[in-house]
């Protein structure tokens, strides 16, 4: 092979594939234009870049998730849209499967936020001070709750002025 400045170790697997006839019929010039070429596929990280082995008993997966800024020309990307569809049948599945953990969680996470900033706003906006009717479960008699300075109401005893820090 002949000798070039610098030899980009993709270029020389490639050459190296090439019988020995053929690699030495280059020139000069061609190499170095070939070389350029693929000099000039400088690879880069994504902002994102997560690869995972998935481990499943008896298959093989794995998963990737790329994600940044987005380099590829327009013809690339008409090219790559056909090689790769958004909606094929593992796609569709993966998706159908995301949404549905989601849809689950969000049913346990929002009633508990919800009740908590209820709960929040009701305790917010009523002082904390003023008092709530409550029946007194333990006074059966209609004299004793009266005897207490409370009030007898539909065979209950209510306190009309308990306390909600009680």
């Amino acid at each position: 092979m002949k000798s070039l400045e610098r030899i980009d170790p993709i270029f020389e697997r490639l050459f190296s594939k090439i019988s020995p006839k053929i690699a030495d019929s280059f020139t000069d010039e061609q190499l170095k234009a070939i070389q350029k070429g693929f000099g000039s596929q400088v690879v880069t990280r994504h902002s994102l870049d997560i690869r995972l082995s998935v481990p499943i008993p008896g298959l093989r997966f794995y998963l990737v998730l790329l994600a940044g800024s987005e380099r590829r020309s327009q013809q690339r990307l008409q090219n790559e849209k056909g090689k790769y569809p958004l909606f094929n049948r593992g796609n569709i599945i993966l998706l159908t499967g995301f949404l549905t953990v989601l849809l689950s969680c969000s049913f346990t996470i929002f009633p508990f936020l919800w009740s908590s900033l209820t709960s929040l706003v009701s305790i917010s906006t009523s002082p904390s001070t003023s008092p709530f009717p409550t029946s007194i479960p333990w006074i059966f008699d209609k004299s004793e709750c009266e005897h207490t300075n409370r009030t007898w109401r539909n065979e209950k005893c209510w306190d009309d002025q308990h306390s909600p820090m009680f």
